[in-house]
């Protein structure tokens, strides 16, 4: 399941097992920016609590928050550069997302399709918009593969499934490129910095450092560019061939495990967490192979991003997963995710016995077939 998580993302660009929420806080800026103002109108009679929120390592933040006055409401503040902000109401699980800027922004919502708000006076938004309908195509194939793997698992037919899985890398990889294309055309936008940084899990530095010396540095300067570097500063850090950073963290009872400890035998570092349902699925395939090499010098590491110590435990007892176990229940802030890079899970790292990597990111017959290489040829 190589990609298999790439289509939650599609989906709905924010997916629950992806880390998109790590938006800096542009406080810094505020002293030389302009306002902005966002007059909102909803569908329907509703007089309760409208949030103005961003994301920030994985949590939400609340910007401001105001009462719905005659099914209206505004919003007034200032900002550096254009940023995804969202807007709740009260009582709604769903949000709606807008590109902000400093300008007078106009926002409709219905409450019943939060998703799809009209929006007018951002150009950056207009600009976000245009690129996801010029995308649409593989989002739609992406979402009908996906429903056809589905099926095929649940009817047992593993052959169709992985047919429809591999066809659904095959165009995953095409959009993923298509994000890419568009941003070095578009290297004066923000813009093209979200949608890099909204797909960076895919990415390798070498193709994030590429398009980032493209921007101009306007867009260089802009958080989301920023944080890019930094991702990619990170990723060369625990590139293969690079000794692997070692971290200490607790196991389920509490007990401190450092990774070098454990070297001397090929040591997977699997990042995963009991909440995330591709990481479960991709579990039967981890023990198949645990079983299988274990004998010959294979161990396994589980780093959960778990928040909830019952529901990480209850997870390891039901996917019978024997292997060592560490987590600092700090979810996505999990110290080591933050180590090596990780932005989507599940995620994993191979090191060989003197602790250097060796390989990223195998899944299921990947991780086989690296095995039986080293093993048994």
């Amino acid at each position: 399941m190589k990609k298999l998580f790439v289509l939650l993302i599609s989906i709905a660009l924010f997916a629950s097992c992806n880390n998109s929420g790590n938006n800096k806080n542009t406080s810094e800026k505020e002293s030389v920016s302009t306002n902005y103002t966002i007059h909102g109108t909803i569908d329907g009679d509703f007089t309760g609590t409208v949030y103005l929120k961003k994301r920030g390592d994985g949590e939400w933040i609340t910007l401001d928050s105001t009462t719905a006055q005659n099914n209206s409401f505004e919003f007034k503040g200032s900002m550096g550069d254009p940023e995804i902000y969202y807007i709740m109401l009260e009582g709604n699980r769903q949000y709606c997302r807008l590109f902000a800027e400093n300008s007078d922004i106009n926002i409709k919502i219905n409450p019943l399709d939060m998703r799809n708000p009209e929006i007018t006076g951002s150009k950056s938004d207009k600009e976000f918009k245009d690129f996801q309908d010029q995308s649409a195509s593989y989002e739609s194939q992406l979402n009908e593969m996906w429903e056809n793997m589905k099926k095929a698992k649940i009817a047992g037919d593993d052959v169709t499934a992985k047919k429809w899985e591999d066809k659904l890398d095959s165009v995953d990889a095409i959009r993923q490129q298509f994000a890419l294309d568009y941003a070095m055309k578009n290297n004066k936008s923000v813009v093209s910095a979200f949608v890099v940084y909204l797909n960076s899990y895919s990415y390798d530095e070498n193709q994030l450092e590429k398009v980032l010396n493209n921007f101009d540095p306007s867009v260089k300067n802009s958080e989301y560019a920023k944080i890019l570097q930094e991702r990619v500063d990170v990723l060369k850090k625990v590139a293969i061939g690079k000794k692997a950073t070692d971290f200490t963290m607790n196991d389920q009872n509490g007990k401190p495990i450092t990774l070098s400890s454990l070297y001397g035998k090929y040591l997977l570092i699997d990042f995963w967490a009991s909440w995330c349902s591709p990481c479960r699925a991709e579990n039967p395939n981890l023990v198949a192979t645990y079983n299988k090499y274990h004998g010959k010098g294979f161990d396994i590491l589980g780093v959960s991003f778990d928040k909830d110590k019952k529901s990480w435990l209850k997870a390891i007892k039901d996917d019978h997963l024997s292997w060592l176990h560490v987590s600092d229940l700090k979810g996505w802030g999990n110290e080591a995710g933050k180590l090596y890079g990780v932005s989507a899970i599940p995620s994993n790292v191979l090191l060989d016995p003197d602790g250097i990597i060796i390989a990223k990111g195998l899944r299921g017959d990947d991780l086989n077939n690296k095995l039986k290489e080293i093993f048994d040829e």
